[in-house]
């Protein structure tokens, strides 16, 4: 009986000077700093509500000024003609979607931090969610945004970001899990 008494002990022992790797507690850090500022700006955003027309002109207007500069300086054509998707796709988002975009994102971020919430603690489970709120901006976008309006570039940069995010998360759990199984021998 001493014996089991003192095997439980040595485990729990182990098992406590288990320490999260290095990377895992920047990538945690970092993607709490986003999901937490982002979340910030979302509300805001909700609470403010839709921009008038006024605001939205002179937004725009500010956005053709600049990118009219930059095509007088030598930038191709095909530059304008993003600038006027761009355009078009806020003008929709801001006139047609505004609550169920941001409504959406404040729910993806949810999901973020419950990933994020369950990876700090150690659980791999943790990962599944983070894949979900990696992969829900993407899909969303072409859920309630019409095919002409979707930008491309943005969701390739979600989508590299993402996976590579993904990648180093793993390699993160998978130090874990090395620094728990020598803890435990």
């Amino acid at each position: 009986m001493d014996y089991s008494n003192e095997t439980y002990v040595e485990d729990y022992t182990s098992l406590s000077t288990t320490k999260r790797p290095k990377l895992l507690s920047f990538l945690l850090l970092l993607s709490s700093i986003f999901i937490l500022s982002t979340l910030s700006a979302v509300t805001q955003r909700l609470i403010d509500g839709p921009m008038t027309e006024v605001q939205l002109e002179q937004e725009m207007s500010k956005l053709y000024g600049n990118t009219q500069v930059l095509v007088n300086q030598g930038a191709s054509n095909e530059f304008m003609q993003e600038t006027q998707l761009i355009v078009e796709n806020s003008r929709y988002i801001n006139n047609e979607i505004f609550y169920l975009s941001n409504v959406s994102l404040v729910a993806t971020l949810g999901i973020g931090l419950i990933s994020v919430f369950l990876m700090f603690f150690g659980f791999k489970i943790g990962l599944c969610f983070y894949l979900i709120y990696s992969m829900l901006p993407i899909i969303s976008t072409y859920l309630i945004t019409p095919s002409g309006l979707i930008l491309e570039t943005p969701i390739f940069i979600i989508a590299f970001t993402s996976a590579v995010l993904f990648f180093l998360y793993t390699i993160g759990f998978n130090k874990l899990d090395e620094n728990k199984k020598k803890a435990k021998s």
